[in-house]
């Protein structure tokens, strides 16, 4: 049952809007409507009797005025409209739904019809859905004839017709209207006419000269058309926040309207009567800042955000007063005389048929030439309720209208205008007509700026593009202002200036700028001398009054920004932070104001003195000078000339009468000295200055600190810092760095930090220094040597570091890694060349002690002692055809008793010498192996070592070659037995322990030497010592971790910042200019820091001006004129001073680059070394696979390594210590952080040359040398590791529960027997025991191609054995015995072997389950054996050899006697089974 009338009437003061008729404003009634607050309308239509009202909730109501013409009865139609317009012609209405489609229906006579739903009728604009989303309509707009949709993304339907645009479209056609790369803002018709408004995309950045977006903002910026200008779009980026205002604010200045009708007499606006076929734009309003548009039914009003109105169309109802047919502005105050100026702006302009009604600021309707009934309208409507929710939201142009008129029915939205802010509005929109005015000033300087060749014209260039930018952002700015001011928003905060107050600081800081610069050095009226030559279209810019004016005004814009501030924060005291911000960045800013007026009344009054103006410079600013507050330079003896000081913003300039300095404020220290002295430090001078008064003292001290901290781009009031990053060039007297370019750290006029050098010789170095000396990491290109990365002391190499030396007459390259002191290769090194490679100990710049030589030209390699060079102590060499020498060498050749053992078996015991036996001695010719002892084995399973051969023996005085050995004094005889090998063999071979003895003593100076240098001490003992007198470090368990603790961090810093990346990171911390917190970090600062004096003027540094140069040593490192003079002291290395760079090798040094792309790398598991072992022709190498106990490098460090370990301290060992050391260790061997990974990889290197690094077939000799050798430098990392934790037993132990032994075979093998050291061992071992394993493989051969019973009958084992095989328990397990030749560790492969065995005892009991059969000693090793020759595993005699002396002694004693050893010695038994005799089957 519907209410009446009465029922749902509700009372005026509740409704959102008020509708007039003829004058009179309308009672509403609601029927069959609940009294809720209804939301406001958007549209209005009258047809016929009846007015259709859409609300912005999408409420359709139908209205019919009543009998007594006062009140007027609405009724809900439907809940789901969208838009709504009738075509009057067709007599059709059209409703756009939510959803996107578009309905519509024919009504005629009153249109009370419209209600009933069977009448509609829904459009199609896809018929053939060729769209898989179909087509969204969001607005529709009809004239008499024509219908026009909009789609979601702005595409345009036709409908209906419109002249000769389009013309009998019974069904919407798509058709574009305007041009590509606009977007549509709003469209209104008239009857026969259609107006558009259109604004541009993205092509403000050209224009504003704007900085390409991110790829993070890209997507945020792509068509930010303006319907995206809203407030809260602050969780951009700084730099995406100022791009979108600005193409906000160009948007909404660089509007369009284009036009188009069935007849034009006026209506289009063009200026004529010509009709037309296309859409026509009025270029008249182009980028005036159009902002909405209205249509009656023969005329057109468009507004702009200044609030003008222009109007143009037909007059035949006195509309518009006479026929206007191009856009005319209105003049308001010929139509409302009786309003105060400031409120004469039209908020709003609306069209009813035939009039044109406006809102004004002050709230009050009026109407321009209205008929008389609407005369009374012109009384004030401004209505108190506020509303809480606009659907609409704030977005431009979706703003909702406050004005509508349709048929003579009026429409007011009810809005409370917040009136006390008016006089912002209305002053920035007169500042905006200001702009607009002298814009054509502007574009005329733009045009000769970027033609004319003059420098004055073209120094306005940045100023320009400033003036556009802060035009554009007024056009913003004033838009959101309205919206504010019309209540569209009701938060402050939501005002683009105080939202995005930081942005808009910067902008307004960088016009600051760039009007100071010119301002500063009189750029206007030199630009306007300029212009006096060339034909100016505008008399007014040949006035230098007027182009200054012309940029001051933008200075005004901010100063209302602060006055709303003021008023803002009296009633809403939270918004004092902005209020704040506002106010001292207008402060800084008059300051700026103010420094450059007195810096052009300097210039100006300096004009004629050639030595002060060649400092003038448009970025510079004149502080304060000691002519206006008196300054003196005080000197210890008498002076006849005075000085007079200039401060500038850069730097401070000292002007004698003979003489004149400047100093880099960004390289000057000042302090207080005395009651009016103050000090004044640089990096390369220190002197007094004296004040008259205490006073004169505080102001020259405040000036001087705070420009010192604005030139290091530092917010103000921070204080002065002691270190700070910059540049500096040294003049030519300085004894240290003559002319050298230095940027980096500077800690109180001293370089103390990572640095940057550029020296005038060509040399770069980048790295550390410590108090001004070169110390610490860094790379050091010198043209005259070469390249060095590495450590420093003293200015010279000291510690680690990697050397590249070229020459420029050959070739030739060498590159030394290894240790230094005093600048000379000193400790354990490896050297590389074309001619050897040498891995060993250096003394003074020459091979000494023990090093292991590869001679690439003969291929001969050497083991043993070196002095001066020279081979020369006990020692084994091996040449290239396999011979093996061992003896004592001098001068570089064997001499005295010796072995020498051959390729063919021959071998020589006496005195000898390289090329031939030399004295007594006796030599051996096998020519066959005894019988007897072939098949025998000793204990170790070495049955190679102890077989004997048969063969002819000389023995005597013997000489000649080894070729033709001849006897001078001895005998021949025949056929006797000998033993394979010489009975002296391994006698006079280098002690083990005494091999590499240097590295493991850099490697803890050098771990030493981390705190020393941290604490910035000196000791010269702490890297290895000094060239006289080494020293051997030795540090407590604190000590070490705290040692271990510095290393870690050095090395973390180098991952991020290798000394190829140095200057980046010297870059990042340069004073640039740099976005804070505050808003003022830009205003307070009155010079960029990079615009550096120029090199004309005396030591002034120009070093910042760029980035520093890239000099020929840094391109293509070739030499410069002359020797590195530096060489004697940095270098000490004469036979290098004269080589220089090749370039081809080096090219690849870059700042901006990693080592990583140098042909050095010494931060790689596969280093420099590896580039010579490609040529290694070893047929026999162990599978390698990943495994556990491969050492691979990492760089998640985890947390265990961040901290000192509490466990293993104690003086008793736990099974939970004996588990954490092994995960820390397990980890500190993966990081290359650690130094135990970097001690690994230098160990790992000088076992792979010393036996891994073959070009023929390895010696089976080496085998046991290597061995002894492993273990021994095993057990120097587990000395070390002992330090780490005292807890781990000296030698081994047994832990109490599980009875596990714990020694360094134990802990360390599973960790440092890498893939690369256990395949270098098992080389050697693969070719000691390559007699048994060529019969293991070829019985392995046959043994493949047979089936499982005929393997078992041809073994002659029991045949139900066979049985056993089928078990799937017999596949696991050869499967798991295939695992030994991926494991290292001998606990892993005794595992392996274990388990195997296991599973195989387990088939057993399985396949013989029914007999319950156990399995015994008879049968286990034949079961091996079938395992073995299943499994297949590669050389297992020598994976067994091996395993056996890994397994040596005391510390698998416990393993070996349990059910591992029995596990293996089952399956080396099973092996001398399958090779004592070749598989083949009974004829």
């Amino acid at each position: 049952m519907m209410a009446s009338a009465a029922d749902a009437t509700t009372s005026d003061d509740q409704e959102s809007f008020a509708i007039y008729h003829e004058g009179q404003r309308l009672q509403l009634h609601w029927r069959g409507v609940p009294p809720l607050t209804r939301s406001p309308a958007s549209c209005i239509r009258r047809i016929g009797e009846s007015l259709l009202l859409l609300t912005t909730d999408h409420a359709l109501y139908s209205a019919h005025l009543q009998a007594n013409r006062s009140s007027l009865e609405l009724e809900l139609l439907r809940t789901d409209i969208l838009d709504i317009d009738f075509c009057s012609g067709s007599q059709e209405l059209f409703v756009v739904l939510t959803n996107g489609s578009v309905q519509r229906q024919v009504v005629t006579g009153s249109g009370r019809e419209v209600h009933h739903p069977h009448t509609w009728q829904t459009l199609s604009f896809d018929p053939l859905e060729l769209l898989a989303e179909g087509v969204r309509i969001r607005r529709v707009c009809c004239s008499t004839q024509g219908v026009v949709f909009v789609g979601s993304a702005g595409e345009t339907y036709v409908m209906g017709s419109c002249g000769e645009v389009f013309n009998s479209e019974q069904q919407p056609r798509h058709m574009r209207l305007y041009e590509e790369g606009k977007e549509l803002l709003d469209l209104a018709a008239g009857n026969e006419h259609f107006v558009m408004l259109v604004a541009p995309y993205n092509i403000a950045d050209d224009v504003l000269q704007l900085p390409a977006a991110s790829s993070k903002d890209d997507a945020e910026d792509e068509q930010a058309s303006v319907k995206s200008l809203s407030s809260g779009n602050s969780e951009r980026s700084f730099a995406a926040n100022t791009r979108h205002l600005l193409h906000q604010g160009y948007a909404l200045l660089h509007t369009q309207i284009f036009t188009f009708g069935a007849s034009n007499n006026g209506l289009l606006g063009t200026g004529d009567h010509i009709r037309r076929a296309n859409v026509a734009r009025l270029q008249k309003l182009d980028s005036m800042g159009v902002c909405s548009i209205a249509a009656g039914l023969e005329h057109t009003v468009a507004r702009t955000l200044d609030g003008r109105l222009y109007h143009w169309g037909l007059n035949t109802h006195q509309q518009l007063g006479e026929d206007v047919s191009s856009p005319m502005e209105i003049t308001i105050s010929d139509q409302a005389a009786y309003l105060p100026p400031e409120q004469k702006s039209a908020l709003e302009a609306t069209c009813g048929d035939y009039q044109t009604l406006f809102l004004n600021a002050e709230g009050q309707v009026q109407s321009l030439q209205p008929p008389p009934p609407l005369r009374h309208l012109q009384q004030s409507s401004t209505y108190a309720q506020t509303l809480l929710q606009l659907q609409l939201g704030a977005a431009w142009p979706q703003q909702l209208r406050l004005l509508m008129c349709s048929g003579g029915y009026t429409l007011q939205n009810h809005r409370q205008f917040q009136r006390q802010y008016h006089y912002y509005l209305s002053h920035l929109q007169s500042q905006l007509q200001l702009l607009l005015k002298h814009r054509q000033a502007v574009q005329t300087l733009e045009i000769w700026q970027r033609q004319s060749a003059l420098e004055a014209l073209s120094a306005l260039g940045p100023l320009l593009v400033s003036w556009n930018r802060m035009l554009c952002l007024l056009v913003a700015t004033l838009h959101s202002l309205e919206g504010f001011y019309r209540a569209d928003f009701v938060q402050p905060a939501d005002l683009l200036f105080i939202c995005h107050h930081k942005e808009y600081i910067d902008l307004f800081d960088a016009y600051t700028k760039a009007y100071c610069d010119i301002y500063s050095v009189n750029g206007f009226g030199e630009a306007v001398a300029s212009i006096l030559g060339l034909n100016s279209p505008l008399a007014e810019l040949n006035e230098e009054s007027y182009v200054t004016r012309l940029f001051q005004q933008p200075f005004s814009i901010y100063q209302l920004f602060v006055q709303f501030m003021e008023l803002l924060v009296r009633t809403q005291p939270e918004y004092g932070e902005h209020r704040v911000a506002w106010t001292e960045f207008a402060r800084l800013s008059c300051i700026s104001q103010e420094l450059a007026v007195n810096t052009r009344d300097f210039w100006s009054s300096n004009d004629r003195n050639p030595r002060i103006v060649q400092f003038r410079r448009r970025q510079r600013r004149v502080i304060l000078t000691s002519a206006l507050v008196p300054l003196k330079l005080v000197t210890s003896g008498i002076s006849m000339s005075s000085n007079s000081f200039i401060l500038f913003s850069d730097f401070l300039c000292q002007v004698g009468s003979n003489s004149l300095y400047s100093y880099p404020l960004t390289t000057l220290w000042v302090w207080s000295e005395g009651e009016m002295c103050l000090r004044l430090t640089t990096p390369e001078k220190s002197f007094v200055v004296a004040t008259r008064t205490q006073e004169m003292r505080k102001v020259w001290l405040d000036q001087l600190q705070s420009s010192i901290v604005a030139a290091l781009g530092r917010p103000l009031g921070s204080p002065v810092p002691s270190s700070r990053s910059t540049g500096y060039e040294f003049s030519r007297e300085h004894p240290k760095f003559s002319r050298v370019k230095a940027c980096g750290t500077w800690r109180k006029g001293v370089l103390h930090g990572n640095c940057y050098l550029e020296y005038p010789d060509g040399s770069v170095y980048c790295g550390e220094l410590h108090q001004g000396v070169i110390e610490g990491y860094g790379k050091m290109v010198i043209p005259s040597s070469g390249l060095y990365v590495g450590h420093f002391k003293g200015g010279r190499f000291h510690g680690h570091g990697v050397y590249e030396i070229h020459s420029k007459d050959s070739p030739e390259s060498e590159v030394y890694e290894g240790n230094f002191c005093e600048g000379l290769f000193h400790g354990h090194g490896m050297m590389r060349n074309n001619r050897y490679i040498y891995v060993g100990e250096y003394q003074a710049n020459a091979r000494s002690g023990y090093g292991v030589m590869e001679d690439l030209v003969t291929g001969d390699k050497y083991m043993g002692m070196f002095v001066d060079n020279k081979r020369s102590g006990i020692g084994n060499c091996v040449t290239n055809h396999g011979d093996y020498f061992e003896g004592n060498f001098a001068g570089d050749d064997l001499v005295g008793n010796g072995v020498a053992v051959f390729e063919n078996d021959y071998y020589y015991e006496g005195e000898l010498t390289l090329h031939g036996p030399n004295g007594r001695g006796e030599y051996y010719m096998p020519n066959s192996d005894a019988g007897a002892s072939s098949g025998a084995v000793d204990a170790n399973g070495e049955a190679d070592d102890c077989c004997e051969l048969i063969g002819n023996k000389m023995f005597g005085q013997l000489s000649g070659s080894w070729e033709t050995v001849r006897i001078q004094a001895g005998e021949l005889v025949l056929n006797r037995r000998f033993p394979k090998y010489p009975s002296s063999l391994g006698r006079q071979v280098v002690d083990h322990n005494r091999k590499w003895r240097s590295l493991f003593h850099n490697f803890e100076s050098d771990l030493a030497n981390c705190t020393a240098s941290h604490s910035g001490s000196y000791q010269s003992s702490a890297a290895g010592g000094t060239l006289r007198k080494p020293s051997k470090t030795s540090l407590s368990t604190a000590q070490i971790w705290n040692c271990i603790a510095v290393y870690m961090s050095k090395q973390r810093t180098r991952e991020g910042s290798k000394p190829g990346n140095y200057f980046n990171n010297i870059l990042l911390s340069l004073p640039l200019p740099q976005k804070t917190s505050s808003p003022l970090a830009k205003a307070r600062s009155t010079t960029n820091t990079l615009n550096k004096l120029q090199s004309e003027a005396a030591t002034v540094l120009n070093f910042l001006d760029f980035p520093p140069r890239r000099i020929h040593s840094q391109e293509t490192l070739n030499s410069k004129p002359g020797g590195l003079q530096r060489a004697d002291s940095l270098l000490s290395m004469g036979h290098n001073s004269s080589r220089d760079l090749d370039t081809g090798s080096l090219a690849s040094f870059q700042l901006d680059q990693s080592l990583l792309n140098s042909t050095f790398n010494s931060d790689e598991a596969n280093n420099i070394n590896d580039a010579f072992a490609t040529n290694n022709n070893n047929s026999i190498s162990k599978h390698m696979n990943n495994s556990d106990c491969s050492i691979t490098s990492t760089t998640s460090t985890s947390a265990m390594l961040d901290q000192v370990p509490s466990f293993g301290m104690a003086s008793t060992l736990t099974e939970q210590d004996v588990a954490s050391i092994r995960l820390y260790l397990e980890q500190a061997f993966k990081d290359r952080h650690h130094p135990l990974y970097a001690l690994n990889e230098r160990i790992a290197n000088c076992f792979h040359y010393s036996y891994g690094y073959w070009k023929v077939k390895p010696t089976p000799i080496l085998a046991k040398q290597a061995m002894r050798e492993w273990e021994s430098i095993s057990r120097r990392i587990y000395r070390f590791i002992r330090k780490m934790f005292p807890a781990l037993p000296e030698d081994y132990c047994h832990m109490e529960v599980s009875r596990e032994v714990i020694s360094h075979i134990t802990l360390l093998y599973p960790l440092v027997l890498s893939e690369g050291i256990y395949s270098t061992l098992f080389v050697l071992y693969a070719n000691k025991y390559s007699r048994k394993d060529e019969m293991y493989r070829q019985n392995l051969n046959y043994a493949e191609k047979l089936k499982d019973q005929e393997l078992v009958e041809l073994m002659g084992h029991e045949s139900f054995l066979h049985t056993v095989m089928l078990d799937p328990k017999f596949e696991e397990s050869v499967q798991t015995l295939k695992q030994l030749q991926e494991k290292f560790s001998p606990q892993d492969m005794l595992t392996v072997i274990q388990r195997s065995t296991q599973l195989l005892t387990e088939a057993y009991e399985h396949a013989m389950a029914a007999n319950a059969a156990q399995l015994n000693a008879d049968n286990m090793i034949p079961l091996t054996m079938l395992t073995m020759l299943r499994a297949a595993v590669p050389h297992l005699g020598a994976e067994l050899a091996l395993l056996d002396d890994l397994t040596g002694g005391p510390n698998f004693q416990a393993e070996m006697n349990g059910m591992a050893g029995y596990c293996y010695t089952t399956l080396k038994a099973a092996y001398e089974h399958v090779t004592l005799r070749a598989l083949q089957k009974t004829p």
